[in-house]
């Protein structure tokens, strides 16, 4: 690797974030090779940045966080190493997709916690950055990892043994959460948790006029702090927010701006998604449209309904249909290059009626300032607070809209800490300054430690391991 000549990664990302200048680009086939890689790079004292697929669309796509990194391009590594169909436990590498995980599921008692977004992005680089799936945070399926450490050595954590096969957790420290988010070492495989397939699936869902979100977001609070009978996460999803002036802001094609959609999977018995949809429609009656709310079969969901993907991914299967259509592309190739440019601000959100008013409120007034239309999503992975999704549109041929869309999400951020919202996954120009502004000194001196044991000379780049 020493004496790669500097080179462009791609024009631009779909996020359009302030472009990178990369030392050269590897891309490993195997364990060896990636050990190989790692101790060039301490003789050339090359930086490496691992990506999985590079499909972090919003947050930077496959750019790094700082520049004159070696990409290392770990989607050629994709084995399935193991199949545990007695525990539901996957062994899988960086490349492994998400279609080609379902796909080895099919037919059998696990399914995969798919994401909505394109069915072959990464399920371990997804995992490592605490992306959400349709059931659970995807941070509950890493059971254990095997990494390259900075000096060549590879280790494993959690219960996976150096043989590839996962045992679950065994006794003593388990370094397993170190890895999430974290530069610490190259993530070459993973023992992902698996979800029991369930006997009915049942696909919520309802429209919701724009005014009633505090109480819709105060019924759902009240369903899930009672207790949720039947498992899968439940969103309050597509609730716009438009710049009051027609400045040729944009949203994805069809979407309503007076309303939000209520959404999610019902897991279990027949008895047990009954149950809960019963409790769900008692905690929506006094929601104003809240008698929408529907609880559908997801098997018998139609390709002609416009719920069909959502129905798929509710039954363990990702498509690439929702994230075209959001995008106006026909291939997730195209993303980056679209015409829709698309940013994504990731805070917490709390579970409380009056304050998500509140908060709505000021992103309003951001919103009107910038004139740059964005869409929020609670995805309730808890009954003490929400993920909250941000996703900001603009015209990617536009350079002026481009800044404002940037400006709109720093100005976004700093309103949403002043309400008590922290970011809990951050986008390749606010890595550190996210980091810095959620960690207490304390906890920043640990971590540094961490960092110094293990890559002293600071070999791995920080930054993520995009989806």
């Amino acid at each position: 690797m020493q004496g790669l000549s500097r080179v462009e990664l791609r024009p631009r990302d779909v996020g359009a974030h302030r472009p990178r200048s990369l030392a050269g680009t590897e891309t490993p086939h195997t364990l060896d090779e990636v050990r190989a890689l790692v101790r060039r790079a301490m003789v050339s004292k090359s930086r490496l940045y691992p990506v999985s697929t590079g499909r972090n669309w919003g947050m930077g796509s496959a750019l790094p966080v700082t520049e004159d990194n070696v990409v290392v391009d770990l989607s050629q590594m994709n084995r399935i190493r193991g199949l545990d169909l007695e525990t539901g436990h996957a062994v899988i590498e960086p490349g492994v997709t998400q279609a080609q995980l379902a796909e080895a599921l099919r037919d059998t008692p696990w399914m995969l916690n798919v994401t909505a977004s394109c069915a072959d992005t990464s399920v371990i680089g997804n995992a490592l950055e605490r992306g959400d799936g349709c059931f659970r945070s995807r941070v509950h399926d890493v059971a254990g990892i095997e990494a390259v450490l900075a000096d060549g050595s590879v280790i494993t954590t959690g219960g996976l043994d150096p043989t590839g096969v996962y045992h679950g957790r065994v006794a003593g420290p388990d370094l397993t959460a170190a890895f999430v988010q974290h530069n610490v070492g190259v993530v070459t495989a993973m023992a992902v948790s698996l979800v029991p397939r369930p006997e009915t699936i049942g696909l919520v869902h309802a429209r919701i006029p724009r005014d009633q979100i505090g109480a819709a977001i105060g019924a759902m609070t009240g369903f899930l702090r009672r207790g949720n009978p039947a498992d899968g996460l439940m969103r309050i999803r597509e609730l716009s927010l438009a710049p009051a002036r027609d400045n040729g802001w944009l949203l994805p094609q069809g979407v309503d701006t007076g309303r939000f959609t209520v959404l999610g999977p019902l897991l279990g018995s027949n008895a047990a998604v009954e149950l809960a949809e019963e409790l769900l429609r008692k905690a929506f009656v006094e929601v104003g449209g809240g008698e929408t709310l529907r609880v559908l079969d997801a098997a018998a969901v139609g390709p002609d309904d416009p719920l069909h993907t959502r129905a798929l991914t509710a039954q363990g299967i990702p498509t690439c249909k929702g994230v075209r259509n959001a995008l106006g592309v026909t291939s997730c190739d195209q993303i980056d290059a679209g015409r829709m440019g698309f940013l994504v601000l990731l805070p917490l959100m709390p579970l409380h009626a009056a304050r998500t008013e509140r908060i709505l409120e000021a992103l309003q007034g951001a919103v009107d300032t910038h004139g740059i239309a964005l869409m929020v999503e609670w995805n309730l992975v808890s009954p003490h607070m929400a993920n909250a999704v941000i996703q900001i549109f603009f015209d990617g041929g536009d350079p002026d809209a481009a800044h404002r869309a940037h400006q709109l999400r720093n100005d976004a951020s700093c309103l949403l800490r002043g309400h008590g919202c922290a970011i809990y996954r951050s986008d390749i120009d606010h890595a550190a300054a996210d980091v810095w502004s959620e960690t207490s000194t304390a906890s920043l001196g640990m971590l540094h430690r961490l960092k110094t044991a293990l890559d002293p000379d600071g070999l791995l780049s920080p930054g993520r391991y995009g989806a």
